[in-house]
């Protein structure tokens, strides 16, 4: 397999649609909790920190009052909360994937 490269910003950017999906589903009820990456599969600090707030929250409105608080590089947090993560279902799995190159080596994430 040929080796790719990806932009961190790129990175962000489809961390941010995985985590607005689970925003909208997980505390419904209508993601499971195995369909969800792992915490160590998002590569951006902001989306660990994303993360952390949707999984350890008790209810959807409680973290998205939580993240509305934060202020993380590079996420318009009002545009995230103003997001649907309807059409987003393909990301979850996509973090996933690209984890996995990314240990396997055949990804690598540009440097800035």
């Amino acid at each position: 397999m040929a080796r790719e490269n990806l932009k961190r910003i790129d990175i962000l950017r489809h961390e941010l649609k995985a985590l607005r999906f689970i925003l909208d589903n997980f505390h419904a009820g209508k993601i499971q909790r195995d369909a969800i990456p792992p915490r160590d599969d998002f590569q951006s600090t902001q989306g660990r920190e994303l993360y952390d707030v949707i999984m350890k929250s008790r209810s959807r409105k409680a973290a998205e009052e939580e993240i509305g608080g934060l202020e993380l590089d590079d996420v318009d947090i009002e545009s995230f909360l103003h997001l649907s993560g309807e059409h987003y279902y393909n990301y979850p799995g996509l973090v996933r994937e690209r984890a996995e190159a990314i240990r396997a080596g055949t990804l690598k994430v540009e440097s800035a």
